[in-house]
């Protein structure tokens, strides 16, 4: 497994990139001590732990668990591409002292598309104090077995030299002769129920179920079973639907606002006269009604040249219409007494 402690590489992220512990490939007997190395790096902070693993060894996968719950770190099945490997060359350590890994930093883009946290994995997400399995990341369950193995013993062999004097044992001495190594393959096996006891007392520490081992039981070890988004959270392994994407993403904080922050007039004149009220003692004035105006309350001095005009315009509307309608006919009417002939 390699544990690598990510800076973001998100454009326009600097200088406030985020940053993350990545977990990837199989986890081994040396995994415990990889993590510590990068907890111890990255503290007083607490990265999120993106994790992206087949499984491994049970008992060092328990142990990655119980540092992440103590420490309270947060667990997100995520995988990591890498800008470039960030492996640097290990300094040399002053002689009479032992110094600490380093663990390797790098710059990268977190995905949950096609993560996976598998087998022994799920052991870890199970520690995290939230556990975030997007809905493009997988988590799968099968029953523990106990890997193949190659194991190599070596046989030295010693004469032992006796040395006498009449008749009586003065010393006896142990020569080394030579050594011989022999290379045993121990195959895949079951393990004991005491290892599926040792797992459920680890679950009940992180305050899972025990459905999680029941599920185990279900897949051989040539298969796996992948876990549905109902058994996810019955089983309590995701805390959270987010990718671990969404822990690292780099998001622009908003604008600060303006200095001086202009307001209307209107709600100016409210507030300087609850300021005066609560001076004096005295109740807010409640805020005017808003409404057109009439036209009793116009200004004069724009009334009456308008009045003016309209009256105007009037007169020259009815000379105009008369204009055109021509002189009234004269209407024949009976003549009167005194009338001229």
């Amino acid at each position: 497994m390699r544990v690598t402690i990510v800076r973001g590489a998100y454009p326009g992220c600097e200088p406030n990139c985020e940053e993350w512990i990545a977990a990837e490939g199989r986890i081994g007997k040396q995994s415990p001590a990889l993590f510590r190395a990068a907890i111890d790096a990255a503290e007083p902070r607490k990265p999120p732990i993106l994790i992206h693993s087949g499984g491994g060894d049970v008992d060092s996968a328990i142990a990655i668990g119980r540092l992440l719950r103590q420490k309270g770190f947060q667990v997100a099945v995520a995988r990591t591409e890498f800008l470039a490997e960030a492996a640097p060359a290990a300094a040399e350590p002053a002689r009479g002292k032992i110094k600490k890994p380093e663990p390797p930093r790098a710059r990268g883009f977190a995905r949950s598309l096609q993560a996976s946290c598998a087998s022994a994995c799920t052991l870890i997400l199970a520690a995290g104090t939230r556990r975030y399995v997007g809905p493009t990341a997988l988590v799968g369950l099968h029953e523990i077995v106990v890997p193949e193995t190659t194991v190599t013993q070596t046989m030295r062999y010693y004469r032992i030299r006796t040395l006498t004097k009449g008749g009586r044992v003065v010393s006896k001495e142990k020569v080394f002769v030579g050594e011989k190594n022999f290379v045993r393959h121990i195959g895949r096996s079951k393990p004991t129920p005491e290892t599926y006891r040792r797992v459920r007392r680890y679950l009940a520490e992180m305050g899972e179920t025990k459905e999680v081992v029941d599920l185990m039981m279900t897949a051989p070890p040539e298969s796996m079973r992948w876990l549905t988004r109902a058994e996810l959270v019955s089983t309590k392994l995701a805390t959270d639907e987010r990718g671990g994407e969404s822990l690292v993403a780099y998001v622009p904080p908003p604008p600060p606002p303006p200095k001086f922050a202009i307001r209307p007039i209107y709600e100016t004149f409210v507030a300087l006269q609850r300021e005066r009220a609560a001076s004096s003692h005295a109740p807010p004035p409640s805020p005017p009604s808003i409404r057109p105006p009439s036209w009793l309350e116009l200004d004069r001095d724009w009334a009456l040249p308008a009045g003016l005009s309209g009256g105007l315009l009037l007169l020259i509307l009815s000379s105009l219409f008369r204009t055109l309608r021509g002189p009234e006919p004269q209407r024949w009417r009976p003549p009167v007494a005194g009338d001229a002939p």
